[in-house]
């Protein structure tokens, strides 16, 4: 498992900003060895694959998830993203819509699969770091439509079900879409916000809201912060 390094908001190795390139490089990871080919690397030559990206989060963010109080998916994101040494960005936030709406539907009193949570995970960690760039696919709206097919049991031969999931990973990318450079935090808590509604209108799920607005609290680690565009930007205070 790599080392944490709560500060290296880019390069997990050395802290450096990280290039996004357009033309993918042969690569290494630093941790693991494994071979491949990137378009994100750090200026110094460190890679690491998202598999060891996130090999010290998911399994804290399963146990975490088996203890949230929350009952609204708002309230329980904001739960899921105080675990710790939770980088800025990077694939460790694509299961967490999934998981915010999978556990307050059970919350609610609802069925989900025996094995939604893990599942969950699984597929969200399926999604690569900067998919929303280069992909146009970011992974909190995947994750929305990881959520609903999960509830519905879609697969790609059912039509209904598919087209579920499909229509609500679109709502989630469409949040996504908001004019401004990455932000998970950003992008996991609009992906929530539509997801509520898509389960109470195509699904019959009704879900609370959260009471308030969600307020960040890592407006200092985002070298990209949206500032006041951002709904979520702290009150009062100007650009930093």
């Amino acid at each position: 498992m790599p080392p944490q390094v709560p500060q290296a908001q880019h390069c997990m190795v050395c802290g450096a900003d990280l290039i996004y390139a357009q033309e993918a490089k042969a690569v290494s990871c630093q941790y693991c060895g494994q071979a491949g080919t990137s378009l994100i690397c750090c200026p110094d030559g460190h890679y690491v694959c998202d598999s060891c990206h996130g090999a010290g989060s998911l399994a804290v963010l399963e146990k975490l998830a088996g203890r949230v109080r929350g009952a609204a998916p708002e309230q329980i994101l904001e739960e899921l993203l105080q675990l710790p040494a939770l980088p800025m960005h990077g694939p460790e936030h694509h299961p967490m819509v999934a998981l915010a709406l999978l556990l307050a539907v059970a919350k609610a009193g609802r069925h989900i699969p025996d094995n939604a949570v893990a599942e969950a995970l699984r597929r969200g960690m399926q999604v690569p770091g900067g998919a929303c760039g280069y992909l146009g696919g970011c992974g909190a709206g995947i994750s929305l439509g990881v959520a609903v097919s999960l509830l519905t049991g879609a697969t790609p031969l059912k039509g209904k079900e598919r087209a579920l999931a499909n229509r609500a990973s679109a709502l989630g990318l469409i949040a996504a879409g908001d004019g401004e450079a990455r932000c998970c935090k950003r992008a996991l808590r609009n992906a929530v916000r539509e997801g509520r509604r898509f389960l109470g209108e195509e699904l019959g799920i009704d879900l609370p809201a959260a009471t308030g607005r969600a307020i960040c609290r890592d407006v200092a680690r985002n070298r990209e912060c949206a500032m006041t565009r951002c709904s979520y930007f702290p009150p009062g205070e100007g650009p930093l």
